[in-house]
């Protein structure tokens, strides 16, 4: 969270009250965009207030442009601290993938103080506590992503209290704790 930069906001022609709706990954179908542009279409059709940014590349990048705002930030390619500093510069995730095994993005995104509105399907699903460090919605379901995305846009509030449960939230997933985890399994299996 510490990366948030106004100057990175603005140098990519973000005002500084300006709400970002962010997604983060290789851009491919599969991964979602056509009910991120959905809800982001949906959003700006609604008349509630955002910015659309795009971090990524992939075959599907020119599609996704076509069908985004003329405002929308796509990055391309980021990585390392520029990565970190456009995950922390945005304020709300928005994640539709129902396609992810463990959903890295995911938890970059909460451990950068962002709460994350994601598919309930695998992977994200395990990392998101829906209402606490954001919202899991139906998959595919554009109607219930632009609802929560909505909501959270609307309210800095809790917005700002789901990110800190985030970053929480996103701290205990350390290798020890996965690995520790992992091993409990085995031995529950081994004892069963």
């Amino acid at each position: 969270p510490d990366r948030r930069a106004l100057a990175w906001r603005r140098a990519h022609g973000i005002g500084d009250d300006e709400v970002v709706v962010s997604f983060v990954s290789r851009l491919v179908w599969e991964k979602g965009l056509d009910v991120f542009a959905d809800v982001i279409a949906r959003l700006d059709r609604a008349g509630v207030p955002h910015r659309c940014l795009v971090v990524g590349d992939g075959p599907a990048r020119d599609d996704l442009a076509d069908q985004l705002p003329d405002g929308a930030v796509l990055t391309g390619y980021l990585g390392g601290n520029d990565l970190a500093t456009a995950y922390a510069s945005s304020d709300v995730f928005l994640f539709p993938s129902d396609t992810e095994t463990f959903g890295k993005v995911t938890i970059e995104a909460m451990a950068s103080g962002l709460p994350v509105i994601c598919a309930d399907a695998a992977g994200s699903k395990d990392l998101v506590v829906d209402g606490t460090t954001g919202r899991r919605c139906r998959p595919g379901d554009a109607d219930d992503f632009a609802e929560a995305t909505g909501t959270l846009i609307a309210d800095a509030a809790r917005r700002r209290t789901m990110g800190a449960a985030a970053v929480e939230r996103a701290q205990s997933f350390t290798w020890r704790a996965i690995l520790d985890q992992l091993v409990c399994h085995h031995d529950e299996l081994l004892a069963g």
